[in-house]
């Protein structure tokens, strides 16, 4: 691509590249560390780390992008890495969703929950696959007509797991009306702070696919990927909020490793501790 041309459409602001990179940096950090020596052990936490390394790598191309914005390196480099890095935090909300299914008991759905974990993980890996590839062409691309290849893989990709998250909490809406007619009430088997991280995120994942639909659907020249704070408000801020909900309330502190309801119960709120 020419050194002359115009890439963002603007000049990449350093003071939200610094806050990202300081702020997605320490949650890495923190989530790494309530995985290890949290009060309940869950590894499969350290997928959700992936976000925010994700998003901290992203940010930094911007940051690095300032000094000499029509680098074609630093463009790629942020744009495939905000742009595939939530597929990580879609599969800790599935895996966090399996996880209070089995504490509900087996016959909540008419599915077995071991399916679940399956359709689940299959369900990221296309997504993720998709836009993998999406980014692998984006990143050989050298000009913005090579780029329209790889970004509508990436848009429909991105379609994808917006399709999935909208199913997702569909399922999850099925599963709080299932339990009470049960019996049984989600808050009483997770605590209330868990229900509260596992909807946020989700909301958060959808508001941030919204605007990337939006953006990769209006083109490389379009008014959303060229306005910097589209990019902040409807992408990195609700990443970092999905990101601060699972660090406050981590569920490495607040969901216990018991399968069994009866056994859960005795893990109250009071157990919640936030942060490290």
């Amino acid at each position: 691509m020419s050194a002359s041309t115009d890439q963002y459409g603007y000049l990449p602001s350093t003071p939200p590249a610094l806050f990202a990179i300081v702020y997605f940096g320490i949650a890495v950090i923190a989530i790494v560390t309530q995985t290890i020596f949290g009060k309940y052990t869950h590894y499969w936490m350290f997928t959700l780390a992936l976000t925010p390394a994700g998003e901290a790598i992203g940010w930094g191309a911007r940051y690095w992008a300032h000094s000499n914005p029509v680098d074609w390196m630093p463009y790629v480099i942020q744009l495939c890495s905000l742009i595939v890095c939530p597929v990580f935090l879609s599969a800790t909300n599935y895996i966090l969703f399996c996880k209070i299914a089995e504490k509900t008991g087996p016959k909540l759905f008419l599915i077995p929950n071991r399916i679940y974990w399956i359709l689940f993980v299959i369900l990221d890996i296309i997504s993720l696959t998709i836009q993998t590839i999406g980014g692998v062409m984006t990143s050989n691309a050298e000009n913005f007509a090579d780029l329209d290849y790889g970004s509508n893989v990436m848009l429909n990709g991105i379609i994808f797991q917006f399709s999935c998250t909208v199913f997702f909490v569909v399922l999850v809406a099925g599963m709080i009306f299932r339990s009470r007619a049960k019996g049984i009430t989600l808050v009483s088997v997770t605590g209330w702070p868990i229900m509260i991280t596992l909807w946020l995120s989700a909301v958060m994942i959808l508001i941030r696919n919204g605007y990337r639909i939006a953006e990769l659907h209006d083109g490389w020249k379009g008014h959303w990927i060229r306005t910097e704070w589209y990019l902040i408000a409807f992408d990195m801020a609700p990443m970092a909020v999905a990101v601060a909900a699972y660090i406050v309330i981590s569920p490495s502190h607040c969901l216990s490793n018991d399968k069994k309801v009866e056994e859960h119960k005795r893990a109250r709120l009071s157990d919640c501790i936030p942060l490290c």
